[in-house]
């Protein structure tokens, strides 16, 4: 193996390192505030609003206290029984007016309008 390295020189880099030099004098406090300052506004183009990531662990976290975690629960519970309550009714109401429309618009029914209902005089009837 020797006889293979022959033409081999000492690593030397052809552009020296960062920090490989004499140490600097640390960074002015207006040096650090305006780098940090560059920092904060950039705006963030890649990845998903931070929202989405901590919010699921801020549910987490608080999921770890007892009195939140029921009172979770009983939102969930009553968002959900709401859903259902909403969607029985949607379903029950929904040949009703399938039912209605059909009629109306097929046999040219006239539906009684509340005025006719009362006995109140209607704008469209004319009297002799």
């Amino acid at each position: 193996m020797p006889e293979q390295a022959r033409g081999m020189t000492t690593s030397e880099f052809a552009t020296p390192l960062r920090g490989a030099g004499p140490p600097e004098s640390e960074p002015t406090f207006g040096e650090m505030l305006e780098e940090t300052v560059s920092l904060l506004e950039v705006i963030p183009v890649y990845g998903p609003p931070i929202i989405l990531v901590a919010g699921p662990w801020l549910i987490v976290a608080l999921m770890l206290a007892g009195p939140f975690a029921v009172l979770l629960t009983l939102v969930v519970l009553l968002v959900a029984a709401a859903a259902l309550v909403a969607l029985t009714g949607a379903i029950l109401a929904a040949p009703f007016l399938l039912v209605t429309r059909l009629l109306r618009r097929h046999l040219g029914h006239k539906w009684p309008t509340s005025s006719a209902l009362t006995g109140s005089p209607s704008l469209t009837t004319t009297h002799p």
